[in-house]
């Protein structure tokens, strides 16, 4: 009886485990041919859904509208300046001017007129960071579609010519593309700088634009995309719906008559720039060099005026007359420098008397004490004494009259009334005398500069 039960309850559980064994197929199954059936309704990736890296030139229609747009006129390009080293592309010498805000505001409207609001990738240039700026602030567009670009929008960089003048440089580097870039671009290479600026070609370009494309295919799918470039032919310009067909139609057509004069342009300019590879073109050097002329024109017109000023005041007290002695008894002293002349003074007014000399003494004396005093002047004037302040200049002035006094009082003199006359004794050496103050004055100046 027990053993008839335990058989029962044996049998049961082997059907209950070929129960669930049968539920687990049947459940597989379903699965397989659910999975089977998924095609039917258009679930399953196929290959004209797949998106890999963009192939170029990309003749298949990409995911995303490509526009385009130039960021507006920058600070430097107003004063006519080629900048394009990307460590300098953050510097607000290169922002937007207020020009290129005015050119932005334009293809504003123009991208509101076609209704298109897009995702920005911009350069990080400060103009096009300027630019991208405007354009989500007028088409209301949020931060979260404002999306820098930290290279392959740079500019192309053209080496030794950074920073020289944009427009006859710009047309230079065109005629070089022109001729001597190629099909792939690899051609026409500017020369190299020494301050890390990269000489790039139109090639190093098309591959910053070809991973710039194929990421933001892979990022986006089915959006407006916004590039805005820090350079190009025109700031501020903006061209929509960017691929294949519209390059290849602009491309089919024939330049305008202005490209052709640019092209010839360009090449007597290129010739130049070559021909002279050691002229400055960097204009910051030329701007440096012309303050600099400036700076030395104006040192020189300042020390010439110095010069002048020393010259005028060294008349002031080099201005005497030395000796003169007429025969009608005149004899007059002209003082008026820092040095001092000799000469015999005369008061008709006091005395009415009148000196004379022998007229034979006369001629050689006034011209020996001339000489001497005329020698002694110019030996002190070379010592560069020639601020001297107005007390000295008169205390020294006291010790020739001083000297004057002297000579005049030790003589022997006869002295007549009316048309009598005062003679001086020929043999007095009066140039001893004036020759011992202008050597007191020297030796003063001596000491005066030992104790400066």
């Amino acid at each position: 009886m027990e053993s008839s039960k335990l058989l029962s309850d044996a049998t049961t559980n082997h059907a209950d485990e070929d129960s669930r064994q049968m539920d687990v197929m049947k459940r597989r199954l379903f699965l397989k041919r659910s999975l089977q059936t998924v095609p039917l309704f258009g679930l399953q990736s196929g290959p004209v859904n797949a998106r890999g890296l963009v192939r170029f030139p990309c003749k298949e229609p990409l995911l995303n509208k490509y526009h385009f747009m130039r960021a507006g006129t920058s600070l430097l390009e107003e004063e006519n300046v080629w900048s394009t080293n990307p460590l300098f592309l953050t510097n607000r010498e290169a922002a937007l001017s207020e020009l290129g805000e005015s050119q932005v505001r334009d293809a504003c409207k123009f991208l509101a007129s076609q209704d298109i609001t897009p995702i920005v990738r911009y350069s990080l240039a400060a103009a096009s960071v300027d630019s991208a700026n405007i354009v989500g602030d007028e088409l209301k567009i949020g931060r979260d579609r404002l999306v820098p670009e930290f290279n392959y929008m740079d500019p192309r960089a053209i080496g030794a010519w950074d920073f020289a003048a944009l427009n006859e440089t710009m047309e230079a580097v065109w005629a070089m593309d022109e001729s001597e870039a190629g099909l792939s671009g690899r051609g026409g290479l500017p020369p190299a700088n020494e301050d890390g600026t990269p000489a790039e070609t139109l090639g190093d370009q098309v591959v910053r634009l070809t991973n710039l494309i194929s990421v933001l295919e892979t990022l986006y799918s089915g959006d407006d995309v916004l590039l805005i470039f820090p350079d190009g032919t025109g700031p501020g310009e903006i061209r929509c719906n960017i691929d294949y067909q519209s390059v290849t139609s602009m491309a089919s057509q024939l330049p305008p008559q202005s490209y052709s004069d640019v092209i010839k342009r360009g090449q007597l300019k290129l010739q130049s720039l070559r021909d002279n590879p050691d002229v400055i073109t960097n204009v910051k050097d030329l701007k440096y060099d012309e303050e600099k002329r400036i700076e030395a024109e104006i040192e020189k017109k300042t020390d010439a005026k110095k010069r002048q000023e020393a010259e005028t005041r060294l008349a002031k007290k080099k201005d005497f007359d030395v000796i003169e002695l007429d025969p009608n008894g005149a004899a007059t002293l002209v003082t008026s420098g820092v040095v001092i002349g000799a000469a015999i003074l005369s008061s008709p007014e006091e005395t009415n008397h009148t000196i004379l000399v022998d007229s034979h003494r006369e001629i050689g004396m006034n011209e020996t004490l001339q000489n001497t005093v005329t020698n002694k002047a110019n030996e002190f004037l070379s010592d560069d004494v020639i601020d001297e302040d107005v007390e000295l200049f008169m205390r020294r002035a006291s010790m020739v009259k001083q000297s004057e006094d002297l000579a005049v009082s030790s003589s022997e003199d006869v002295v007549h009334s009316g048309n009598d006359t005062q003679g001086i004794q020929p043999d007095y050496d009066y140039n001893d005398v004036w020759l011992g103050t202008i050597s007191d004055i020297l030796n003063e100046d001596e000491t005066r500069k030992k104790e400066e």
